[in-house]
């Protein structure tokens, strides 16, 4: 029979149980022995926890628990390391500094609000592999999420012990020195900022400004008035790019001295918002550098010597203000001994998200000096379902070849190309497994971790429903679901051969078989915290699964259109076809609005009302 225990996550690297009788958790009482208000109020998190199940079980004559909370700054463990020991009438938490105490007490909130009332006895001891364990989370290519849901976001991921979250930030904040480059529609602003940051730190999360600085920057350079610091300018506004458009971006012309005091104004006015110590300066897929204005200049090193050295004035810029740069290693990786031109203080982001990772490389960042962390993906982006077994070897991968190397951090990440379709719970797996990697490298996966994710979020104590959900996104590890959903039937057509019959019809009744058994877990009565075992959860999965299935049916049609087949049994299918598909486009919408602005909802349907036309003009003769 399986324990409380079993079910939480990150699973501790230690847990003993020891003889004696079970732990009464409805009795612990919180003796804080340190002075730190984030403990305190940590404290009272777990108090309101335990509150849920002791409401009409605490006898008069129960006597309390005391639970101790002290630092031990002599201890052997890890700064973020905590040791538990539970016995029925003592329970001491100890670690070497704050954060531990805060990780233990979030290991005890999550017994609180996962088990009936009592554990065994045991003694747990626990830290992390990685001193930063990240997520970045895209907040500007579609969706931008409301303060709650990036508040909801912290709390999970502090519930999984990690201590980094960054923002990728294109041009999806309210600039103070240009409005017109965001609406507060369409963006964070500076005080929804600060008050997430605040938020975080009360968790122990350092919340970073992920800023574009060099590539992507192609809203901002597409607008008249920036058009000339772009290396090869454009004449198309954002609006009317394509997302394939979008997601190249426009590449600033880093020797021009008006992109210079841009790129100082984007800074300033993020770091007067953000209070971390750092700022990922990214630097990521520059397409356009020397290519264009510059072409002549910046020939063989001379391209490179002037991408250094813009790192290098955003750098000193940052400096100045007591930031610390990040930046993506995918230039400097082709030429790694432009690495020692950085500033020593420079902290390298290597990334990859396929099976091709250069994951080898990773020793080279690290014998750099500079300090390194491995980045691997959720698979979410330019997917209707995230690729599940992709970011799962993705990750696992990473954070073996960032142990074996030394790399300091591990920074997951979670994109949204292409209008950023893809469900926010759809991305929880690989979040919440990226989370547990990072605090221990060796950490369970495949159906262990499946099954204690489903328990921890939605109550679903058995690993049915993720398995379906594996099943129905196996294409999505080679191919991009969400474009193929979204491009005209023609080029589905095209790319018939990118899926065979079988795994379109094991697509299906995957999605199918999940669709159901999530219903039937939105029905039960879960004794979870109602904080994660989110209904919203549950609906984005049934709604993305939905979409997989109209992907099938997609599929299906263009098959019979390539063979010349438009009779009646095909036009009342393809009719039936776009009217499932705007009930699901109806409900998508509804899930959008819930979590987030409705900046990037627009495009969406655009795409997906012009599919349903498609597939009516090319089956109807």
């Amino acid at each position: 029979m399986q324990q409380p225990l079993d079910f939480l996550l990150p699973a501790p690297r230690s847990c003993e149980i020891v003889p004696g009788s079970p732990i009464q958790l409805r009795r612990l009482r919180p003796d804080l022995r340190v002075q730190d208000d984030r403990l305190q109020r940590s404290c009272r998190r777990l108090t309101d926890a335990l509150a849920i199940g002791r409401n009409g079980h605490r006898g008069a004559t129960a006597r309390d628990i005391p639970l101790t909370i002290a630092v031990d700054a002599s201890s052997s463990l890890p700064p973020d390391g905590y040791r538990l020991e539970m016995g029925a009438d003592r329970v001491a938490l100890v670690g070497p500094a704050a954060s531990g105490c805060f990780y233990g007490l979030e290991t005890l909130t999550r017994l609180a609000v996962t088990c009936t009332d009592e554990v065994p006895p045991c003694r747990i001891e626990d830290w992390p592999d990685f001193r930063t364990r990240g997520l970045l989370h895209d907040v500007t290519r579609g969706k931008v999420p409301t303060l709650d849901t990036l508040k909801h976001l912290v709390d999970r991921l502090a519930m999984w012990k990690v201590n980094q979250l960054q923002l990728n930030i294109e041009h999806a904040f309210t600039f103070s020195f240009d409005p017109e480059i965001c609406r507060e529609s369409d963006g964070l602003t500076p005080d929804e900022v600060r008050e997430l940051d605040a938020y975080c730190r009360d968790r122990f999360v350092e919340l970073v400004p992920a800023l574009a600085t060099l590539g992507h920057m192609g809203k901002i350079l597409s607008m008249p008035r920036y058009r000339h610091l772009a290396e090869i300018e454009t004449g198309t506004l954002w609006n009317e790019m394509n997302w394939p458009q979008r997601m190249r971006g426009l590449t600033l012309d880093c020797l021009n001295p008006d992109a210079h005091r841009l790129i100082e104004c984007m800074c300033g006015d993020i770091m007067d918002a953000f209070s971390a110590p750092h700022i990922n300066a990214c630097g990521d897929e520059p397409h356009d550098l020397g290519k264009g204005k510059n072409a002549k200049e910046l020939t063989g090193g001379a391209r490179l010597q002037a991408y250094v050295d813009h790192l290098r004035r955003i750098h000193d810029f940052c400096a100045a203000r007591d930031r610390r740069v990040m930046c993506w290693c995918d230039v400097l990786k082709t030429y790694p001994e432009m690495i020692h031109r950085l500033p020593d203080d420079v902290t390298l982001l290597h990334w990859g998200y396929g099976d091709e990772a250069e994951y080898d490389l990773t020793d080279k960042f690290v014998s750099t000096g500079l300090d390194t962390f491995v980045c691997p993906g959720s698979s979410g982006w330019k997917r209707i379902l995230n690729a599940m077994d992709l970011a799962e070897r993705n990750i696992d991968t990473f954070a073996q070849a960032g142990i074996r190397a030394g790399a300091k951090g591990l920074l997951n990440t979670d994109w949204g190309d292409h209008g950023h379709f893809n469900m926010p719970a759809s991305s929880w797996h690989g979040i919440a497994l990226g989370a547990c990697k990072a605090w221990w490298a060796d950490h369970p996966i495949g159906t262990d971790f499946d099954h204690r994710l489903s328990t921890y979020l939605w109550g679903i104590d058995d690993g049915e429903c993720l398995s379906m959900l594996r099943r129905a996104s196996r294409p999505a590890a080679r191919l991009e679901t969400w474009r193929l959903f979204w491009q005209p039937l023609q080029a589905t057509r095209d790319e018939l051969n990118s899926m065979t019959r079988d795994e379109v019809e094991s697509m299906r009744l995957a999605s199918r078989s999940a669709q159901q058994l999530l219903a039937d877990a939105s029905l039960k009565t879960c004794s979870v915290d109602p904080s994660t075992a989110s209904s919203a959860d549950i609906t984005e999965l049934m709604i993305a699964c939905r979409f997989l299935d109209l992907l099938a049916d997609k599929v299906d049609m263009a098959c019979e259109e390539a063979r010349g087949d438009s009779g009646a049994s095909v036009q009342a299918a393809a009719a039936e076809w776009s009217n499932a598909l705007t009930e699901a486009a109806r409900d998508f919408a509804a899930c959008w609005r819930a979590r987030n602005k409705p900046s990037g909802l627009e495009d969406i349907l655009r795409a997906l009302s012009r599919t349903g036309e498609d597939m009516m003009a090319s089956i109807m003769p």
